[in-house]
């Protein structure tokens, strides 16, 4: 009897583990169209056998449970390529914005610029006419409202960056919370009495979700994901989540902090707050810095040829614009100094009628500024600047998005599910579980003839 107990023990055992292996691929089938869901596969073991006194025991197959298909380093690399594409993909919105500043309107600073100079070839030709000094006038101010709303446009966008950085600290906080709550139902207590692939598929997708808005690093621990920023700043540990926080700068712009209150501002990389930062703290303001230098260096110039001449009244030509004191705040804060077209330095010597100074004020838009270079050379460089770094963000995201779709197609082929496979496991499945329902049927045939040996009676 030992020995068919031995064998029956032996086919229950292969039935629950096949039974099991059919469970979990027809749960693969079923979700074989579910977005992010990671192929299941039953984990069997052979259990070991004892021989004694010329009987065997044990023996079998022991189910160890199931588990899902994953491959920990590619979810990794893909992570950090979305949180890579994620970070381009806010600079290239941002900078696609800037640009249109920078557009052939007629209104942006290279067609005020252009029709400046044209106005001063005019008044050249006509230094006495009231109507050419006046359309002079209306040119300057066109031109010093070209650089106002090219800095203001400059300042929203910096300010959109701004309001960014705060919306997506809260989206990353609520990522956080909902992440650490599944790694405490992923506990080790926990999964002894359950399947945790759906749990597990469910906090992939939000670390996922977490990798577009910040970069991070991922390790395994007992407890379940660390998650960490870039810079070593916990925002998971096990069921414990690390809330990131906000606060006003001296610049009055908003300040990343950890959960301790350290500033970890400038530490930030990756996904939409690591762009937003970048776009807001380096990007911009270098923009800004070319064009401040690029009006104050170009109405200096031009007050000093202004003064170099006389006006219609036969006075010192006095400051035709106006800016700030030092560079920054210069384009937002340029403006015409002068109120009437008669202010104009044209002559050179106070005479009625002379031009000599309209020649000094034109060199000031030809000559070579501080910075090496005319001003419309200067701005047609600032043009550049733009259009490069929004070309570079844009070509950065498709090179990045080339890698992501390699690695996801990798993932599918691993963690995927393939009809065809699956349908074979079917039958091997159903063919294993047909041959265990065979030897328990069989054995339990052999036992009810061995227990009725010797109850037959003869006649």
């Amino acid at each position: 009897m030992g020995g068919l107990t031995t064998s029956l023990l032996a086919g229950l055992d292969a039935l629950d583990a096949s039974q099991a292996a059919l469970t979990a691929t027809s749960n693969n089938i079923a979700n074989s169209n579910t977005a992010g869901y990671t192929r299941e596969v039953a984990q069997m073991s052979e259990n070991p056998e004892e021989l004694s006194g010329g009987a065997v025991s044990g023996g079998g197959v022991s189910l160890d449970g199931i588990e899902s298909v994953r491959d920990e380093l590619l979810n990794l690399q893909i992570q950090q390529q979305t949180s890579l594409q994620s970070s381009a993909d806010t600079e290239s919105a941002s900078l696609q914005s800037i640009q249109t500043l920078f557009s052939s309107t007629g209104q942006d600073i290279a067609s005020t610029l252009s029709a400046f100079s044209s106005s001063l070839v005019q008044l050249s030709a006509n230094p006495s006419d009231a109507a050419t000094q006046e359309s002079v006038l209306t040119a300057g101010q066109n031109l010093a409202q070209s650089f106002n709303s090219t800095a203001s446009g400059l300042t929203s966008a910096q300010t959109a960056a701004d309001q960014q950085v705060t919306t997506t600290v809260a989206q990353i906080n609520s990522l956080t919370q909902q992440i650490a709550q599944l790694n405490a139902q992923l506990s080790p207590s926990v999964m002894s009495q359950q399947n945790g692939g759906t749990i597990e598929d469910q906090r992939d997708a939000l670390v996922q979700q977490l990798s577009t808005l910040v970069g991070i690093s991922v390790t395994q621990s007992s407890d379940g994901e660390v998650i960490t920023t870039g810079n070593g700043t916990p925002l998971v540990m096990g069921g414990q989540s690390y809330n990131l926080q906000t606060t006003t700068g001296s610049d009055g712009f908003q300040q990343v902090l950890d959960s301790n209150g350290n500033n970890i501002t400038s530490d930030i990389s990756g996904g939409q707050l690591g762009g937003a930062i970048q776009i807001r703290d380096q990007v911009i303001p270098g923009f800004l810095h070319s064009l401040n230098t690029l009006a104050s260096q170009f109405a200096t110039a031009f007050n000093a040829a202004q003064a170099q001449g006389y006006d219609s009244s036969g006075s010192t030509g006095q400051a035709f614009f106006s800016i700030p004191s030092g560079t920054a705040g210069a384009a937002a804060g340029i403006s015409v100094a002068i109120t009437s077209g008669s202010q104009i330095a044209v002559s050179s010597d106070g005479s009625s009628g002379s031009n000599g100074n309209v020649a000094n004020l034109s060199a000031a838009l030809s000559n070579a500024l501080p910075s090496g270079q005319s001003a419309a050379n200067a701005y047609a460089g600032l043009v550049y600047q733009v259009g490069s770094a929004a070309s570079n963000a844009s070509d950065t995201s498709t090179a990045l998005g080339q890698n992501i779709l390699q690695l996801t197609n990798q993932q599918s082929s691993e963690s995927g599910v393939d009809i065809d496979e699956e349908t074979t496991n079917l039958i091997r499945y159903q063919t294993a579980y047909e041959a265990a329902a065979r030897i328990v049927s069989t054995i339990q045939a052999l036992s009810t003839v061995t227990l009725d040996m010797g109850s037959t009676q003869s006649y």
